[in-house]
């Protein structure tokens, strides 16, 4: 099977998150939040987009006008959707924020991919590509689907016994859920390191989360503590690596 061909689509990609990120000052962003459409930083960003995207593309074929034409449509109708989603009145950065900004940067991204794919006759062979692969595409994303929450229940009941020693503890509590995301976090990139056949990575990513520990084990009275995050973290380690083992099995990698 012949491999796809990313000549057309790395430009693109450079082009956008250039104008999209670079070229777009946040005092520019601030005011487009507010005014939407009406503001003229609104238009002046569409522009820098067309431009910088007519200059990374054009030059490789001038007849890829169309490839400017349907992105740069693209990007100011997800702009314009994405002005009338941000409450100007609101003072505090918000999850919504979040997660506006990632569907904002999915769906950009996928409007490049389908016009690369067209204007590059490539449309069959990435659907050939994708059904012939099918059974990777389901193990990688069953794995990182377990890796996530599944995993961060299952760690939370079994290490539950341990945690009901640490209420009522006179310390200064962390940061809301940053230990669920900390370990969702290792778990993707261990198994990441297993599938991409690095595993000696594992080591540093193991002495890395150690030494930031170090002074906990220091302190007599954040020692249960740090006894506590060592057991969570060696039994979010061991899923990540036994779920890493089934997809390497599953899909007969080496």
């Amino acid at each position: 099977m012949d491999a796809l061909n990313f000549d057309l689509l790395l430009p693109i990609l450079v082009a956008h998150f250039l104008a999209d990120f670079i070229l777009q000052p946040a005092s520019w962003v601030k005011n487009k939040n507010e005014l939407g459409i009406k503001s003229r930083y609104f238009w002046l960003h569409i522009g820098v987009n067309i431009i910088t995207l007519s200059l990374f593309v054009l030059p490789i074929d001038w007849h890829m006008w169309p490839v400017v034409m349907w992105v740069s449509i693209g990007h100011f109708i997800l702009d314009t959707i994405k002005s009338q989603l941000f409450d100007p009145k609101k003072r505090k950065f918000s999850k919504s924020d979040v997660l506006i900004f990632i569907a904002d940067q999915f769906l950009h991204f996928a409007i490049i991919v389908i016009v690369w794919l067209i204007y590059s006759n490539q449309l069959q062979l990435f659907c050939d590509t994708v059904s012939a692969n099918r059974l990777n595409l389901w193990a990688l994303s069953l794995a990182y689907l377990l890796l996530c929450m599944p995993s961060s229940v299952l760690i939370d009941k079994i290490t539950q016994v341990w945690n009901n020693e640490l209420i009522g503890m006179k310390e200064i509590n962390g940061l809301k859920d940053a230990g669920k995301w900390i370990g969702i976090m290792e778990r993707f990139l261990i198994f990441t390191f297993i599938a991409i056949n690095q595993i000696s990575a594992i080591g540093f990513l193991l002495a890395a989360k150690s030494v930031f520990r170090f002074g906990d084990i220091n302190n007599p009275a954040a020692h249960k503590k740090t006894e506590y995050i060592i057991i969570g973290t060696l039994f979010s380690f061991s899923i990540a690596i036994v779920i890493g083992l089934i997809y390497k099995f599953i899909t007969q990698q080496p």
